[in-house]
C-alpha cells in the first residue's frame, strides 16, 4: 500500500497565514505540468512494487487546473503505476472555483474526494485571511459539491484575531449542518515570514490568544463529537467511514512519494527508510524537473523511534508499547522511565492506558506535539544507554 502527493503550486493571491510553497504566476501552468510529466517518470521506478491506493492533489490551488489538465495527470499515473481497485483520490479546491461544470467534469475523470478550503462561513474572518469568496460561496460549493460527490470534507481555521468562543461555536454548527462526511479544524499559527507574521511584528495584526485558542480546540472536539464526528486524529475529524485514507497513511508511516516544488517523500528502499524533499522553487523544477531534490535523509532507528511515537500520539489510535518494545530493541533501557512518564500524563488528566495503549485524553491533545517530545530518545541518551548496556 502506497500514496501519491502532487504539488500543485499556483494560487491567485496569497492568503497572509499561509507559508506552504506557491506562486502566483499561472502562465506557467502548462510547463509545469510537462516538467511533473518528466519528474514522474523519472521516479515512479521507486514504487515498482507498490500498490498505490491513495492520490492526493494539493497545493497551492489545485482547482485551478481543468478537468482535462488533471486527466492527463491520472492518464500517466494509470501507465507508470499500478493502482488499487478501491482508489481514494483527492482533489483540493477553493470554493470560488466550483461551478457546476467544473465538479461535473472532476466526478467524470475519476476524483472521489473533495477537500474545500472554506477555512471560515464569516465574511469579515474570511478577509482578514486574505480569501478571495465569501461565506454565501462556501456555503453554495459545499451544497453543489455533494451533488457530484459523496466524500467532501471542509478546512476550517480557528483564533482568528477578534474571533469570540461563541463566534467560532456559529461556525461549527453552520459546517455541520452542511453534512460534510469530513472536516479538517486548525488553530491559526502564525509562521515566520509570512504576511501574518510581518503584520504582527508592525503592531498593525493581534497575535491569536493561546488560552482562547485551547478553549476552541475543547470545544471543536466535544461539538463534534456530539454531531457524530469522529476525532481520528489531533486536526482531523470524520463520519464513520470516511477517515482520510491519504493522510492518514503520513501518521502511520506508510510510504507516499511527493511530486513538484515543495514535494516531500517517504520510502524504502535497500532496507532503508528515506525521507526527501523537493526544491522550493519552481523555476528551479522547470529546470531540472529529475534532479528535483533539496534533501535526502536516511532516517536512523533513533529517528524512526521519534517518529513513530509522535505520529502515534496524535492519532486516535494512541501509542501501543507493545509494538514499540517489538520494533525498538535499542530503546530497552529507555522502557523504564517511559512508565514514570505516562503515570505523570495520567494524573494530570493528559493520557489514559488501555491495554498498554496510552492514548491522550481531549485536554491532551491540545498539547500533543509537546506531550510526545517528553517520550522522545536523543542522540546523548542513546549513546548513554549503549554505554550502559555494555
Amino acid at each position: 500500500m502506497a500514496g501519491l502527493y502532487f504539488h500543485i503550486p499556483f494560487c491567485r493571491r496569497r492568503c497572509t497565514y499561509c507559508d506552504f510553497y506557491f506562486v502566483t504566476n499561472g502562465a506557467l501552468i502548462e510547463r509545469f505540468l510537462n516538467a511533473l510529466e518528466t519528474e514522474v517518470h523519472a521516479r515512479a521506478d521507486l514504487f515498482s512494487d507498490e500498490a498505490v491506493s491513495t492520490i492526493y492533489f494539493g497545493g497551492g490551488t489545485p482547482s485551478m487546473l481543468s478537468a482535462k489538465q488533471l486527466d492527463c495527470i491520472l492518464s500517466l499515473i494509470q501507465k507508470k503505476f499500478r493502482l488499487d481497485s478501491d482508489l481514494e483520490l483527492t482533489l483540493e479546491a477553493n470554493p470560488e472555483d466550483l461551478i457546476e461544470s467544473l465538479l461535473q467534469d472532476y466526478s467524470h475523470v475519476g476524483i472521489n474526494r473533495l477537500s474545500i478550503g472554506t477555512q471560515a462561513f464569516s465574511d469579515d474572518k474570511l478577509k482578514l485571511l486574505s480569501r478571495e469568496h465569501t461565506a454565501a460561496e462556501s456555503i453554495v460549493s459545499v451544497e453543489r459539491a455533494h451533488r457530484w460527490f459523496k466524500n467532501v470534507s471542509l478546512d476550517l481555521i480557528f483564533g482568528t484575531e477578534g474571533e469570540t468562543l461563541s463566534d467560532w461555536q456559529r461556525e461549527l454548527e453552520l459546517a455541520a449542518s452542511l453534512s460534510p462526511e469530513h472536516i479538517s479544524a486548525y488553530s491559526l499559527t502564525v509562521e515566520p515570514f509570512t504576511p501574518l507574521s510581518k503584520l504582527i511584528a508592525r503592531g498593525k495584526r493581534t497575535r491569536p490568544s493561546d488560552s482562547l485558542q485551547t478553549e476552541m480546540f475543547l470545544l471543536t472536539m466535544e461539538f463534534l463529537d456530539a454531531h457524530g464526528f469522529e476525532h481520528y486524529e489531533v486536526s482531523n475529524y470524520a463520519r464513520s467511514g470516511f477517515r482520510s485514507r491519504h493522510n492518514s497513511s503520513y501518521w502511520q508511516r506508510i510510504p507516499y512519494l511527493g511530486f513538484g516544488p515543495s514535494a516531500h517523500s517517504f520510502f524504502r528502499q535497500g532496507g532503508n527508510e528515506i525521507r526527501s524533499a523537493n526544491q522550493r522553487s519552481l523555476n528551479r523544477y522547470l529546470e531540472t524537473p529529475t534532479d528535483a531534490h533539496d534533501f535526502r535523509e536516511v532516517l536512523s532507528d533513533l529517528d524512526r523511534f521519534n517518529e513513530t511515537v509522535l505520529l502515534s500520539l496524535r492519532q486516535r489510535e494512541g501509542l501501543a508499547l507493545e509494538l514499540l518494545r517489538k520494533n525498538f530493541n535499542f530503546a530497552a533501557l529507555h522502557f523504564g522511565a517511559l512508565s514514570q512518564i505516562v503515570a505523570d500524563f495520567e494524573r494530570d488528566g493528559l493520557m489514559t492506558t488501555e491495554h498498554e495503549t496510552i492514548k491522550l485524553t481531549r485536554k491532551g491533545f491540545t498539547l500533543a506535539d509537546t506531550i510526545a517530545s517528553e517520550f522522545f530518545i536523543t542522540q546523548h541518551q542513546q549513546l548513554n544507554d549503549a554505554t550502559c548496556a555494555s
